[in-house]
């Protein structure tokens, strides 16, 4: 795989794979400083004109662009003049695919199969409510974050309503995951992503795809075969799920779910009949754990040799009892109201440090970054952003350090507040600092992370100041707490 240090104005960090439509990059946007995503078309590898590979490219990015959902990536930047070639920047979700995950689980998990598809079924239902079609729903196109939440990607086939050309000759999607009338040449709409996700929930329900072999025989299975029900693949299964996955992946269009809600509402309705407790709206803690462990081995797409093992009877993994067919939902994370955590005192008092600086707005500002953090720094950091000058973030960020400084430290009038970090508040930076900080980023995102400092460092007020700013370049709060313990390690 070539090795770029740029694509347009994104500087490139590492490869994270290649596929049929070309090959993913993680990138750094200089602009809006943030590491995202971006799709370089391969137009030499694909077996179809240039012009028409180019137009689906297009396709992508105008109609993913214009969904707004949080079970699908975001599309930022769309450019086909570039000299490197037409590229698609997104949102770079920091996890792995469902199929990584599938790998990692010992065994089959109900309770996150019912999560993860009604997340998908939700992002689906909203794609095609707005005539956007994906035709190659699989796992490896469904994202798993490190807090449980799953992403659809990879719209690279969308299909636009009637608005798209029919492209003459071209086989699109996976076999496993093909609705039959793709296969037949009959109409593709909606219909055919919901047949897929029947394919993918039978899948994370027992484990096995329902029609397995070679492309041809998987061909002939999938548009005359009839697949095994999934109580008699997997015994733990409850029997009502098969009718619900036999509907899903009727041959007949017309026989299956008419609408990705009503999948959705189907399956939301055979877990309550039989579990006493709601589907969770996250993946498990198992799955967040996966999703956090793995590491990708760059310009591969792979998980690195040091991915977590597969579960062991050290893991127990929760599972319903055949003799009741009655299920509990394991422990999961739960989002929390992080501005239940802070006093109103709290809060009025830097309500009037902010005031002071930019009046009354300050309200606004404080409750609004309250609500995203419960660490006082961090808030402070946060409101720091808004403020316009550098003089004016060191007059608030004073007042925070005068809020930590102990007692002892006020009587004797001390120049700097350590912080728990270790870090100290007030010196001015170093090139020492610059570099040591440097070489912490690095390891998270590579040799951009030069850039990343000194950009920072720019409006950085002090040591601890400047790390809290690189922390926030970072996407995953369990990559950011690493960074910042990584910090401390180094004083």
């Amino acid at each position: 795989m070539t090795t770029r240090k740029s694509i347009g104005k994104y500087e490139i960090v590492d490869a994270l794979g290649t596929g049929g439509m070309g090959t993913v990059y993680r990138a750094f946007d200089p602009t809006l400083e943030r590491i995202i995503a971006l799709k370089l078309l391969n137009l030499e590898a694909l077996e179809v004109s240039r012009e028409e590979i180019a137009e689906r490219f297009r396709n992508e990015a105008r109609a993913v662009a214009r969904l707004n959902h949080p079970a699908i990536v975001a599309i930022f930047d769309y450019d086909d003049q570039d000299p490197a070639g037409a590229y698609i920047a997104m949102e770079y979700v920091n996890g792995c695919a469902l199929d990584e995950y599938v790998k990692q689980r010992a065994e089959p998990h109900l309770q996150d199969a019912i999560s993860a598809m009604q997340q998908v079924l939700a992002g689906l239902d909203y794609a095609h409510r707005r005539d956007v079609v994906h035709r190659d729903i699989k796992p490896s196109n469904l994202l798993v974050t490190r807090t449980g939440v799953v992403k659809i990607t990879d719209f690279g086939i969308a299909k636009i309503g009637s608005r798209n050309k029919t492209h003459t000759g071209l086989l699109a999607g996976t076999p496993q995951y093909m609705a039959p009338e793709q296969y037949t040449g009959g109409k593709i709409d909606h219909r055919c992503d919901i047949y897929a996700s029947g394919v993918v929930l039978y899948e994370l329900m027992t484990g096995v795809a329902p029609f397995v072999g070679s492309a041809a025989e998987v061909m002939h299975k999938v548009c005359y075969g009839a697949p095994a029900p999934p109580s008699t693949v997997n015994a733990q299964i409850p029997l009502a799920f098969d009718a619900v996955i036999t509907k899903a992946l009727n041959k007949n269009p017309d026989d299956r779910y008419a609408t990705a809600a009503e999948f959705r509402d189907a399956l939301c309705a055979t877990w309550q009949s039989v579990s006493s407790e709601p589907a969770s709206a996250t993946l498990s803690q198992k799955a967040q754990q996966i999703a956090t462990t793995i590491r990708r081995v760059p310009g591969t797409g792979r998980p690195a040799s040091g991915s977590p093992a597969r579960e062991t009877s050290a893991t127990p993994v929760t599972r319903p009892n055949p003799a009741t067919r009655k299920l509990t939902r394991p422990d999961s994370s739960r989002g929390q109201n992080t501005l239940a955590a802070w006093s109103g005192e709290q809060l009025a008092e830097i309500e009037r440090q902010l005031t002071q600086i930019v009046g009354p707005l300050a309200k606004v500002l404080v409750r609004s970054a309250a609500s995203n953090t419960a660490n006082r720094q961090q808030l402070y950091e946060m409101l720091a952003t808004h403020l316009r000058t550098p003089e004016e973030r060191r007059r608030f960020l004073a007042g925070e350090a005068a809020c930590g400084t102990t007692g002892k430290n006020k009587a004797a009038g001390a120049a700097f507040v350590a912080t728990p970090s270790g870090l100290i508040r007030g010196r001015p930076l170093t090139p020492e600092m610059l570099q040591r900080a440097t070489q912490l980023l690095s390891k998270h995102i590579g040799p951009i992370a030069s850039v990343v400092t000194k950009k920072a460092a720019q409006t950085a007020v002090d040591e601890p100041h400047l790390y809290s700013l690189l922390a926030g370049k970072l996407t995953d709060p369990a990559e950011q707490e690493q960074f910042m313990r990584e910090a401390e390690r180094s004083h």
